[in-house]
């Protein structure tokens, strides 16, 4: 027989195997002759003095939640999961069985669990999982999971916060000289995606993973998380309105004394900014520990709210005096202030001004002058303290995104 066709047999007799493969009674003897004296409370290594390297990588299916109050993240992942079992090998060449799989409760699995989690410590997988075990007794193992993660949530910058949360895997009951956790080497992605959903409030910026130094005992990987929450949503339902709704409340100053509606004004606009600060409410993080920037916002409107409305009561009442009763020096440099605001807007009043002061004009003012002079300074200096609260707020929160 020539070379040619003794090649030529040789390669149609390897087509004929690879097509036909084993048998499933080949499989079923593999798998109970592997299965003979195999324990699954023993680590899979020849020798016992030697670790069990367990490589990891974690893919991120989408940020469930991250919980302000409950101090803590869910997430949905997926757990990729390596490791030696050199009880589980056989020859290919003779068998013709690349892979081979098994049911997690039937082979010898590293006892991983979520250390920082906020429920019940639980091993990772379950049951009815198939690990896909190859000839050279590599395992790989992908547990689907939905982490509780504890995340320290820091809120002072909202709806501009950035959060740093970590999902720490840990070998429960092995310390690192025993089983190994580590991270695939020469991986440059340690933290990768798989179906992922975008989250409506919270963006990624940046993921990490690093595992535990050889020095420490523990046996465990981190995987690190820099969250961004998307702002737009809350400018658009809370910064903007509360921002205008404190614009409409210096409108009660603007409203004559004698129109009769001025205190309706000012109690109808109060008491609206209540209770749409106890709907906007809502939407901030409770925390008692970090205070958010815009929750001092909130406070400031309410107590500004309420100085409004002493000084509409106080200038109404100021209002309807009986024009015997002489007005005092108080009223008086009120009155003179209010003079010299408006000589700012029109300096060419100011001659004006003076020439009547020699006359000693303001011995002839009476108490609608000073109502007036109330509320022209009154507004004037809300609204200059709304502007630099507003801002100085808004420079405090975006600071953390700089």
């Amino acid at each position: 027989m020539s070379f040619e066709a003794a090649l030529v047999l040789f390669g149609c007799t390897a087509l004929i195997h690879i097509v036909n493969g084993a048998s499933t009674e080949e499989y079923k003897r593999l798998q109970k002759s592997l299965m003979v004296n195999y324990s699954t409370s023993v680590r899979p290594v020849l020798d016992q003095n030697r670790p069990v390297l367990v490589n990891t990588a974690l893919y991120l299916s989408g940020i469930d939640e991250v919980d302000a109050v409950g101090q803590r993240l869910v997430t949905s992942t997926v757990l990729e999961v390596t490791w030696l079992d050199e009880f589980l090998r056989w020859d290919l060449n003779s068998t013709g069985i690349q892979t081979l799989h098994f049911k997690q409760k039937d082979i010898w699995t590293p006892d991983l669990v979520l250390k920082n989690g906020v429920k019940k410590i639980e091993q990772l997988g379950g049951d009815f999982y198939y690990l896909k075990v190859t000839s050279d007794g590599y395992v790989r193992w992908l547990p689907f999971q939905v982490f509780e993660s504890k995340c320290d949530v820091d809120i002072t910058y909202f709806p501009y916060d950035d959060q740093f949360c970590d999902i720490v895997i840990h070998s429960w009951s092995f310390i690192k000289q025993e089983v190994n956790v580590t991270l695939f080497e020469n991986d440059s992605t340690p933290v990768d995606y798989y179906s992922y959903i975008k989250n409506s409030v919270w963006d990624i910026v940046s993921t990490n993973a690093y595992a535990s130094p050889d020095s420490s005992e523990e046996s465990e990987v981190t995987f690190s998380f820099w969250l961004r929450r998307k702002p737009l949503y809350y400018i658009n339902n809370l910064i903007v309105p509360m921002a205008l709704q404190g614009v409409i409340s210096l409108m009660v100053f603007v409203i004559p004394a004698d129109a009769g509606e001025k205190m309706s004004f000012g109690m109808t606009v109060f008491l609206s900014f209540v209770v749409f600060l106890s709907i906007i409410s809502t939407h901030l993080p409770t925390n008692s520990e970090k205070t958010p920037i815009l929750g001092v916002y909130i406070i400031i409107q309410m107590t500004k709210g309420v100085v409004i409305i002493i000084i509409s009561s106080f200038q109404v009442r100021v209002h309807h005096r009986k024009s015997e009763r002489k007005v005092g020096r108080f009223y008086r440099e009120i009155i003179r202030f209010e003079r010299f605001l408006r000589c700012k807007n029109c300096s060419s009043k100011c001659s004006k001004h003076k020439g009547r002061e020699s006359e000693n004009y303001l011995d002839r003012i009476d108490w609608n002058d000073v109502s007036s002079a109330v509320d022209f300074v009154s507004f004037w200096i809300m609204l200059i303290f709304e502007i630099l609260v507003f801002t100085i707020i808004m420079v405090k929160i975006q600071e953390s995104s700089v």
